[in-house]
């Protein structure tokens, strides 16, 4: 295996988190978005789980990946509310 090859599987697995992490909110935070009543636990369990993610992506350097990190974000944030960000 080559480095591109290296790459291009840490991007594939990049690309599969933030999938992951759009996933994860709609199974944690849907009930509790359509009622209008996160908790405190909640905002924290969810900026846990966005400051992990990003903090993964951010070593890649991958431009793409950025720009794939800032679209999900956006759904998130526009889904579930500001709460998180």
């Amino acid at each position: 295996m080559n480095l591109r090859d290296y790459e291009k599987i840490l991007e594939d697995n990049l690309k599969d988190e933030l999938e992951w992490l759009e996933q994860e909110f709609e199974f944690l935070f849907k009930q509790k978005m359509l009622k209008h009543c996160y908790t405190e636990d909640d905002i924290s369990i969810g900026n846990q789980i966005l400051d992990n993610v990003i903090d993964n992506i951010k070593t890649n350097k991958s431009e793409e990946l950025l720009n794939l990190l800032a679209i999900t974000l956006n759904k998130i944030e526009q889904t579930f509310g500001k709460e998180f960000f």
